[in-house]
């Protein structure tokens, strides 16, 4: 899974499909994981909210199985803009 450019030009080619997305700082560091029915859409929703992000990665799949892998991410990765009571 390979980091993209957190930009307009970079998420252009995403498609609006269901998955998981991470939010990157410069050094790869996830800042955020989240979720959508809709990543392109929610991908530019998140342009210019976090100062220090440069990348995003992105997976593909079914609503379903994205909330374990969100949730496992968050988990593992314990990113600075995810808060949970785990």
């Amino acid at each position: 899974m390979n980091k993209r450019p957190l930009s307009k030009k970079g998420i252009d080619p995403v498609p609006n499909i269901p998955g998981v997305y991470e939010i990157l700082d410069k050094d790869g560091n996830t800042l955020y994981v989240g979720k959508s029915n809709h990543l392109r859409d929610r991908l530019e929703d998140h342009l210019g909210e976090f100062r220090s992000a440069k990348y995003f990665r992105v997976r593909f799949m079914q609503p379903k199985a994205a909330e374990k892998v969100e949730n496992r991410l968050i988990k593992e990765r314990r990113p600075k803009y995810n808060i949970r009571d785990w």
